[in-house]
Parts: structure tokens; sequence; C-alpha cells
């Protein structure tokens, strides 16, 4: 559902800049006989910038800064202009099986897809269900078979309820072909799904000099609320990993319990601690023995993180960071700044090292460039269909403090849920974007603005019911 602050423009050459919702509700495209989804031509026609420019009322520093974030993406995306702007050959993809139902009691689906390419060999096959990739990001490899042409069968299990599948083909240049679409309900006998809970905090370091407060604290208090929640599940399975043991090991082991997931469960994944950027400004978790000077050695960078929930069968995942520079960071216009400073009287940071902006250009120029790509566009690389919610801009720090109690984001999740001020729409329901929308509000509240909570990553098919 669209709220009012959502809205949709276009021109008459079909260019178009809108909110992320209004992308996902009001926007289609229509080839030959076919009706494809936004994702796949939004990359050409989502132009914020040409759209503001033909209006003809907005300032030319605001058309350069929209400009600037789009150029961001396209990069972000494997693209460059000129790229874009040509009809790219792509692989052919069909859906063989035809007229699904609309609604179904059966589970299980069965359809065959035929996927081609006259020019490349074939690499992978992908199939999303509600935007999550349920192969995992690599899809069903074709790389060894050495093919240029593929008929196959699948079968996969449906969630209950509105079930969006997209199924699609790469080619070994990395090119995707457009993805077929079809939605259908499961209205069959429904179990009680489980909930696991991964909560993971490191306050005890073994270089004494990084020790937090409140890190553990912040893991232990969030699965705790959890333990509560049995009255909406069949199971609730709790696992804390705090201080000495939140070791690289022990936590990559996480996956072998999440593998055990139904497709109807849910997943929270919560770690909280230190958040380090090396000197390529790639993000690491900071486990307990982890090189502070060196975090590639020890820590967990964010590609193994969110590796935790990739390929598993339950959907519904949400991935919390209450770690300084959890969210992504412009690599282009940022460097790091030599720092060893952990505290600000009674707040203590959660990093060690500073960032800064290069660019020392106007706020509507580079400086923010990025922060608008973030805001104007939704992610389209679907990564492992999990919403992440970090607790500061990959920029900031993220605080901690003996006034909360907690690091400043985990004490605004846990009053947004136990007070149910998180239920925007007071339906007794708090969904994944209403906790989102919460916590970044509150969070720059209780900091004034010195603290942003972000989306690293955002599944806005799946808006699911957390809490």
């Amino acid at each position: 559902p669209l709220a009012l602050e959502d809205y949709l423009i276009f021109t008459p050459d079909s260019y178009y800049a809108c909110s992320k919702a209004s992308a996902i509700n009001m926007v289609h495209f229509v080839k030959g006989l076919n009706i494809y989804t936004f994702e796949n031509f939004d990359l050409i026609f989502n132009r914020p910038d040409i759209v503001i420019d033909k209006i003809g009322l907005a300032d030319k520093s605001l058309v350069i800064a929209y400009k600037k974030a789009y150029l961001k993406r396209l990069k972000k995306m494997g693209f460059t202009e000129d790229q874009i702007s040509t009809d790219a050959h792509l692989p052919e993809f069909e859906l063989i099986s035809k007229d699904f139902p609309i609604e179904t009691k059966n589970k299980q689906l069965f359809f065959k897809i035929k996927a081609s390419d006259s020019k490349y060999k074939l690499d992978r096959i992908n199939v999303y269900v509600n935007d999550v990739p349920i192969y995992g990001v690599k899809g069903i490899s074709l790389r060894e078979q050495n093919l240029s042409e593929i008929t196959k069968d699948f079968r996969i299990e449906l969630s209950n309820g509105k079930n969006k599948v997209q199924v699609s083909a790469h080619n070994e240049k990395g090119a995707e072909s457009l993805k077929e679409t079809f939605e259908i309900i499961y209205n069959g006998p429904i179990t009680q799904p489980d909930l696991y809970v991964v909560a993971i905090g490191v306050s005890d370091y073994l270089d004494d000099d990084y020790d937090l407060t409140y890190a553990a604290k912040d893991a232990d208090d969030l699965a705790a609320l959890f333990e509560n929640e049995k009255g909406k599940f069949g199971k609730v399975n709790i696992r804390r990993i705090l201080d000495k043991n939140s070791t690289k090991e022990n936590i990559l082991k996480v996956k072998e319990t999440l593998m055990q997931s139904k497709v109807d469960d849910e997943v929270i994944l919560f770690i909280a601690g230190h958040g380090l950027l090396d000197d390529k400004l790639d993000y690491y978790f900071a486990t307990t023995d982890i090189d502070f000077e060196n975090p590639s050695i020890r820590g967990l960078p964010y590609e193994e993180i969110e590796g935790l929930l990739d390929g598993i069968p339950a959907r519904k995942k949400l991935l919390l960071m209450d770690t300084c520079h959890s969210g992504e960071v412009d690599k282009e216009e940022t460097e790091v700044v030599a720092s060893t400073s952990t505290s600000e009287g009674t707040i203590k940071t959660r990093s060690f090292r500073g960032l800064k902006l290069k660019s020392k250009e106007s706020s509507l120029g580079l400086q923010n460039s990025f922060e608008l790509l973030q805001q104007l566009f939704a992610d389209l690389r679907r990564g492992s269909g999990t919403m992440v919610i970090s607790s500061a801009s990959g920029m900031e720090f993220a605080l901690e403090s003996e006034q909360w109690k907690n690091g400043v984001f985990t004490y605004a999740l846990l009053e947004g849920l136990k007070t149910n001020n998180a239920d925007k729409n007071n339906d007794n329901e708090i969904r994944v974007s209403e906790l989102r929308d919460y916590v970044i509000d509150k969070v720059q509240e209780l900091t004034n603005w010195r603290q942003t909570p972000t989306s690293r990553r955002e599944n806005l098919e799946f808006d699911f019911v957390v809490y």
C-alpha cells in the first residue's frame, strides 16, 4: 500500500522519478504481449535528474546532484551511461509453463523454463520468490556445463500467502535476461512458523584497550525480548554468541543451524560490537580476537555476515547491525582518518578510525550523491533477499552510553518493540519497514543527528511482520 509521501512523476518519453514503494506498486513495462516488472528497465528510465530538469523549477545544483547520484548507481551496477543507452545483448529466457492458477492449495509448484544465448555461454539460472533468491545469490550454476541453451524443470515450495516468482538467466559476461514474473497465492494448510534469533555481541576483546560496555548486553537484551514471542511461533530458537565465544569460526557455524529452517520461518541475525574499515574501506565486524590494525585477518567481512543468511530455506530474513560504519561507504569520496579515540565523555563509539570526505564541494554535489542514490533508487543488487538495517551510515560512529544502558540503536530498537511505538499504523503488528523508519527517527532524535541508521539492503517486496 502507498503512503501519502509516495509519488510518481513521468514524462512523455517514459522517464520517471518515484518513491521506492511507487516503483514496486505502480511501474511496469509492456514489450509486445509481455508485461515486465519495474526492475527490468528501471536502470534506463528511472531518471530523477531528467524529470526535475524538464519540469523546469528546480535549482540547477539539484539537477546536477541527481545526475551524479544516477551515475554512481550505474557504476555500482557495473554499467556506464553509454552501455545502458544502447540495446545491449541479453540472454533469451522463456517460461514454457503457462496459465498458473491465481490461488492454489498445493505447497509445491512445478514449472519449466528455457534459456538460450546466441552469442555467449550461459552462466546461471536465477529463481526468486518475493525477491529472495531461493538458490542463493549465485543461483544454479551452468558454468561447467558449457551450454548456450538449456530446458529445465523446477519444483519450488511456495510461501504462505502471496508469492511473486521471478526467473531469469545470466550469461558468462554477466548480462541478465529480462525476468519472467508471475504471482500465485498459496491458501492451503498452514503450519505455525518457527523463529530463529542469533544474537552476537562483543564487549570483551582480547585487546582490552578496545573493550565496550554494552555490546554483549545489547545482544542478550534482544535475545531475551524475542524469547517471549512464543505465541506467534511454533518454536523460538535462540542462539547467543557473546564476548570470548564470538570468534570467526563460532559465528560462521551458525549457518548450519539456519539451514534447518523452513520457508515460512523467520530469522533475525543481530550483531553488536566494533565495526572497522580497513585501508580499502571494506567493512569488518570485530570478533573478540580481531587485530584492530589488520581487521581482515580475524575480522568478519560484511559479505560473510550476509552470507550466513544466503540460501537458507527461511525467506523472512532480517539483519540488524549495531556497529560503527555498518552502512555502505562511498569509496570514491571517502578516506580514512587516523584516530584511536573510542570515547567522548560518557559516550563511547564503536570504532577506532574516523572517515572524512575527500571533496569540499557543495552540499548538493558530490558530498551527498551517495546518500541521494540510496534515497532515490531501490537497490536492485538483490543480495540474499535479507532486509539489512544498519545502526549508522558508512561514515558514522555508532554510540553507546550509560544514559541508554545500550547502544543507542539497540535502545531505540528495543523501545520501539516493547512499547509498540514502532507500530505506525496501529494494527498491533510491527513490520520490518515500520521498525526501520521508527529506529531511524528515534536514533536521530536521541543523538541530535550525530548518528543516522540506514538500510544497507532492502527487500521492498517482502515487508513481513517482525514483532
